[in-house]
């Protein structure tokens, strides 16, 4: 029996080659999307979930209520961990790290490297259970002067990892630096990990780092607790909501817990509250590729019914001797099986051919392992590919009435016929909508890279200067500033893309008691607004021909506006307790994401803690430069890399997202138009074939062949149109809600609307034109000499 519905199977794609094929393209193409994206998706689900205690383990978040909204922060103060595990029940463990450390020079004999980590507290390797290849779990980081490595890092210095423990290394970063023994060594933190760390370092000696800055009002480190098990998180966060303020009367800031393996994909916050994030990434890419696996399934369904009409006689003659509608059924949906395991295998051979440059658009590694789980997930979209895309066929065909068809009564219903076109309409709705989606997200990101940002972000190059004493920056830059090609030098605190430090301790004369302004802390030192080329709306910027400039302030537009200081040059404010006289206002300019609306902020003077080094670079002189500057370099951070980046390249990265769904987009509306058109060619071929005797009527009566042609291809243009009026609406709404995201955004010009329209009917009029004016120029002797 298998045998015989073999060879059925067989004959029949022998017979019709075209569709055959047709569907295996389209099939295998709809797959091979479907895969690709199951294995981003798959990546992105697994990101942080890995750790034993996922589901017990949560990052205590603090939110700040300010004048324009709640803003959440990802840090709080030193102190809190210690608090909440002793004072809270429920709280099982409880640890505080920094933020991350970069450029921490490590020196071992005469070998010394730059990396990042953290500084963390004991309790972390109970909570986070990293696996150790060397050390004594429970003692780890009890000593302020040890230090734990990654298994890289250890490797860095010696042969075998093991080998590392009991040796001494001495670590430097700023003003600060320390003698320190490897009390142990860790296997690498995973590639789905958001903590990726060169070395761990004991809390208590960042707590003396910190000083007088480790109180309840100082936001400065990041807590993780382990609740117990039966522990409501919803009422855990409304009891504890207020800890701080039992601790700081006056506080604004509140406490939310999160757990930790959500926080990849729910980053984004609304009021204190996770509204999304990258998971919002995560559930368009899933729809794109059911779109683009529907397309296919459709394209299916609307070729095997549409080639029904060759088969009425074989189901009729079955029928007549005996073949119940079940078995008919069971054959039809064999060839349906069959088709789609065709298409998987090629999918699946798509699939490794395209997975590297996959790979790139997406910036991950992912690899396409036969495991278990992964082959019955591909066993699973095959199944239920074949179901959707064989079911209708099956039952439609199977569902002919002998008598009629023996008789040769049996046509195409008016059902079928809406059905057919409805799912050509549905098609090119789907496709078109992607289209816009792909000029429109294209059009964001043109906006985005060409808006003027205030400031120049073209050939400032960056680079880090955590390894340098305060005393020696102000001499670094200036022979900086000696090499050719460099235009100018400057230094700040924190990276000028990512995070920096905020404050609400800034006060001036009128202020509202009751009001409460966070304003963002941007710490530079001499000529950073010349090197940027920010402009000054009134006033100067910072120089060293004024003396101590540190109790001087400059605030950007939007701080002045909230403010609502009249003639602020030569006003005094306070900050933390300390008066500090205004000099200028400088124009606003972006420092995040166009996502996020321009903060108030204000910019101090100061030559400590200099995180970055940026660097203006005249036009044309890049290499030379570079060469020169390495050399400064070299002698001022012996033994560290020689690492730089542009700003501009720097400033992309906020919008790695949005270019990745840009290109991926691009692909995916790609294919989905290829997939169908092949459809529509298919119907195009199969309308002018059922058609061929009609058309050689019409010649013989003196139709010309432009008449031919526009009969055949005017049916489809009608359904192309009405899948335009129908995507217009849908796509302009599915666009105008992302574009929301951004504060600053593109508008939706009327153009990208008519443009892939046009754009849609062209390809549509290319693909059923072929096919026509082949039947046009058949030979009506040809066509009629049957009759």
């Amino acid at each position: 029996m298998l045998r015989h519905q073999l060879l059925l199977i067989f004959r029949n794609f022998k017979k019709f080659r075209s569709t055959f094929f047709i569907n295996l393209i389209g099939l295998a193409t709809g797959l091979a999307s479907a895969i690709l994206i199951f294995l981003w998706v798959s990546d992105e689900l697994t990101i942080d979930q890995y750790h034993e205690h996922k589901q017990n383990l949560y990052h205590v978040k603090t939110n700040h209520d300010n004048e324009g909204g709640i803003i959440t922060v990802f840090a709080g103060p030193g102190l809190l961990a210690e608090a909440m595990e002793t004072e809270i029940s429920q709280v099982q463990l409880a640890a505080a790290t920094s933020t991350l450390i970069p450029d921490v020079s490590f020196t071992h004999e005469e070998e010394t490297v730059a990396m990042d980590g953290y500084f963390v507290d004991n309790n972390y390797f109970q909570m986070f259970r990293l696996e150790l290849l060397a050390g004594d779990r429970e003692q780890l980081l009890w000593d302020k002067n040890n230090v734990v490595l990654s298994e890289t890092t250890a490797r860095k210095f010696f042969k075998n990892p093991k080998d590392a423990v009991g040796k001494v290394m001495e670590w430097k970063v700023f003003d600060f630096s320390n003698q320190v023994k490897i009390s142990g060594v860790y296997r690498d933190f995973p590639d789905n990990s958001t903590i990726q760390s060169d070395f761990l370092l004991a809390f208590p000696f960042f707590k003396d780092m910190l000083g007088d800055g480790v109180h309840w009002d100082n936001h400065n480190a990041i807590t993780y607790v382990l609740l117990d098990p039966e522990t409501d998180i919803n009422e855990f966060n409304r009891t504890y909501k207020n800890f701080i303020q039992s601790k700081l009367p006056d506080s604004n800031v509140t406490l939310y817990a999160q757990r930790f393996a959500d926080g990849y994909l729910y980053s984004t916050f609304e009021n204190g509250v996770p509204v999304g994030g990258r998971i919002g990434y995560v559930r368009l890419f899933s729809i794109i590729a059911l779109f683009v696996l529907l397309i296919a399934c459709i394209n299916f369904m609307n070729l095997t019914t549409a080639k029904a009409t060759k088969r009425v006689k074989e189901v009729g003659i079955k029928k007549a001797i005996g073949a119940g509608r079940k078995s008919l059924a069971i054959q039809f949906l064999s060839e349906s099986f069959a088709m789609t395991l065709l298409a998987l295998l090629l999918a699946v051979m798509l699939v490794l051919i395209f997975l590297p440059n996959f790979n790139t658009i997406t910036g991950k590694n992912l690899e396409l392992i036969p495991e278990p789980t992964f082959i019955l997930t591909l066993l699973g979209i095959g199944l239920i590919t074949a179901i959707l895309a064989g079911s209708y066929p099956a039952f439609y065909l199977s569902g002919f009435q002998p008598s009629r068809v023996l008789k040769g009564n049996e046509k195409g219903s008016f059902a079928e016929l809406i059905a057919r076109k409805g799912l050509v309409v549905f098609q090119f709705t789907l496709s078109l909508t992607m289209i816009i989606a792909v000029a429109v997200i294209g059009r964001q990101i043109d906006y985005i890279q060409s808006k003027n940002l205030g400031f120049e972000k073209e050939n400032v190059l960056q680079l880090s200067s955590s390894g340098l004493d305060a005393g020696k920056m102000n001499t670094f830059l200036s022979r900086l500033k000696q090499v050719p090609g460099v235009a100018n030098a400057t230094s700040m605190q924190n990276p000028f893309v990512g995070e920096r430090s905020s404050t609400i301790g800034l006060e001036w004369e009128g202020k509202d008691p009751e009001s409460i302004i966070k304003f963002e802390n941007i710490t530079v030192n001499y000529d950073f607004i010349e090197t940027l080329g920010l402009s000054m709306v009134e006033g100067r910027s910072f120089s060293d021909s004024y003396g101590d400039e540190a109790s001087k302030i400059i605030l950007n537009q939007k701080a002045i506006d909230v403010i609502g200081m009249e003639d602020p040059v030569g006003k005094v404010v306070n900050l933390w307790g300390n008066d500090m006289q205004v000099i200028g206002v400088v124009q606003d300019f972006h420092f995040e994401s166009l996502r996020e609306e321009i903060k108030p902020a204000f910019l101090k003077h100061s030559n400590e803690f200099q995180q970055k080094t940026l660097l203006k670079i005249e036009k044309g002189k890049e290499q030379s430069a570079l060469a020169g500057i390495e050399e400064v370099y070299g002698q001022f951070n012996p033994g560290a890399d020689f690492e730089y980046e542009f700003l501009d390249d720097d400033f992309q990265t906020l919008y790695l997202a949005e270019q990745r769904i840009s290109v991926f987009s691009k692909y995916a509306g790609g294919f989905a138009i290829l997939i169908s058109c092949l459809g529509l060619f298919g119907l195009a071929s199969f309308t002018a074939e059922k058609r061929r005797k009609e058309i050689g009527v019409r010649k013989a009566l003196g139709a010309s062949m432009a008449s031919v042609v526009t009969m055949l291809t005017g049916e489809f243009i009608r359904l192309i149109l009405l899948a335009i009026v129908l995507a217009v609406p849908l796509s302009w709404y599915l666009c105008q809600k992302w574009l929301s995201g951004f504060n600053y955004s593109t508008t939706m010009d009327w153009r990208i609307f008519v443009f892939s329209g046009v754009l849609v009917i062209l390809i549509a009029i290319l693909t059923v034109s072929s096919q026509a004016i082949k039947a046009a120029l058949l030979n009506p002797v040809d066509s009629l000499k049957s009759e």
